[in-house]
C-alpha cells in the first residue's frame, strides 16, 4: 500500500512538474511573441500597401495631377483674389452638408479652395508655403502617390462632414487639411529649417509637433471633444495609414539593434577590468597602480610587497 501511495505521490509530483514546465514555456513564448506581433502586422501593412500603391501606380500614374498642391495653392489665391471684388463666392464654395444633400454636391471638394486667410500677407506667405511642400512630398514619393495622399485627405474629410452632428465644423476641415500635408513633411524632413513668418528659423519636426498641440487642444477644449476628435482622427487618417506602420517597424528595428550591439559589447568586454593580480594579497594593476607584478619560479603572479615577503 505505501507503494502504491508513493507511486500515486510521486506521478503527481511528475505531472505537476510537467504542467509546470508548459506553463513557463508558455509564459515564456507569450513573453516573447506578443510584443513581436505588431511590429510584424506594421511591416506587412506596410510592405502590403507599397506593392498595392506600385502596382497601381504602373497602371494610373499617368492620370495624376502634377504638382497637386501648387495647383490648390493657386486656385486658393485665385478665389481670395475673386472674393475682393465678389465676397458672396465664398459662400458658394464652402462646405455646407445641407446644401450637399440638396444637390450642391461641388461642395465636396470646393471647400479646399477656400483661402486660409483673408490679410494678402498671409494668403502669400500659404501659397508659398505649400509651393515648398508639394515640391518636397513630391521629390520624395511622386506625382501618383502626392495625389492618392491629397485626395484621400479630402475625401475622409469630406464624408466625415456629411455626419449631421459635425453640420457646423466645415470651416475646421480647411485646418486638418494642411495639418495632414505639414505633418506628412515634418515626418520625411523633420530638420528642415523653416522660416515662421519668414523670419524665425524653426526645425520643421517642432512646428510639427505644436501643430499636433495645437489639435489635440482644440478638440480638448471643444464642446464636443469626443466628435471633434474624431473629425480630426479621420483627416488624419492618410497620415496615420501612411507612417505609423513605418514607426512601428523603425522602433522594433532600433531595438533590435539596441540588443545586438548590447550582446556584442557584452561578448567584447574582458573577464576582469584588470591585467595584473597579486595571488597573495589580491591587489591589482587597477587598485594599485604603483605596483609592479612579476611572476616567481613557482609561477605565481605577486606584487612586489608580497615578493619582498618572501
Amino acid at each position: 500500500m505505501t507503494v502504491v501511495k508513493w507511486g500515486t505521490f510521486h506521478h503527481s509530483i511528475l505531472a505537476g512538474s510537467f504542467l509546470k514546465s508548459i506553463i513557463e514555456r508558455i509564459r515564456g513564448k507569450l513573453r516573447i511573441e506578443i510584443p513581436t506581433i505588431l511590429p510584424t502586422f506594421a511591416v506587412m501593412i506596410l510592405d502590403t500597401g507599397n506593392r498595392i500603391l506600385d502596382d497601381f501606380e504602373r497602371r494610373f500614374g499617368s492620370l495624376a495631377l502634377p504638382q497637386i498642391l501648387r495647383w490648390v495653392a493657386g486656385f486658393q489665391a485665385f478665389t481670395w483674389a475673386l472674393s475682393l471684388f465678389s465676397p458672396d463666392l465664398l459662400v458658394w464654395i464652402v462646405y455646407d452638408r445641407e446644401a450637399i444633400l440638396a444637390g450642391q454636391v461641388w461642395r465636396l471638394f470646393s471647400w479646399v479652395l477656400l483661402p486660409a486667410a483673408q490679410n494678402p500677407l498671409f494668403v502669400l506667405i500659404t501659397v508659398l508655403f505649400m509651393f515648398f511642400i508639394n515640391d518636397s512630398l513630391e521629390g520624395h514619393w511622386s506625382s501618383f502617390r502626392l495625389n492618392v495622399y491629397v485626395l484621400s485627405s479630402i475625401l475622409c474629410l469630406s464624408l466625415i462632414g456629411l455626419i449631421p452632428a459635425l453640420a457646423g465644423a466645415g470651416l475646421m476641415m480647411n485646418g486638418i487639411f494642411y495639418s495632414t500635408a505639414f505633418f506628412a513633411f515634418a515626418t520625411l524632413f523633420p530638420n528642415q529649417i523653416i522660416h515662421l513668418f519668414l523670419i524665425i528659423p524653426i526645425k520643421a519636426k517642432w512646428l510639427g509637433w505644436a501643430g499636433a498641440a495645437l489639435l489635440g487642444a482644440t478638440v480638448i477644449t471643444s464642446s464636443a471633444p469626443f466628435l471633434i476628435g474624431l473629425l480630426v482622427a479621420t483627416g488624419l487618417l492618410p497620415y496615420l495609414i501612411t507612417f505609423v506602420p513605418g514607426f512601428i517597424s523603425g522602433a522594433k528595428q532600433r531595438s533590435e539593434n539596441a540588443v545586438r550591439r548590447h550582446r556584442f559589447e557584452q561578448a567584447n568586454q574582458p573577464e576582469s577590468p584588470f591585467f595584473h593580480e597579486c595571488e597573495e594579497c589580491g591587489a591589482n594593476d587597477q587598485s594599485a597602480p604603483e605596483l609592479e607584478f612579476r611572476v616567481n619560479a613557482e609561477g605565481r603572479e605577486l606584487c612586489e610587497r608580497c615578493r619582498a615577503g618572501e
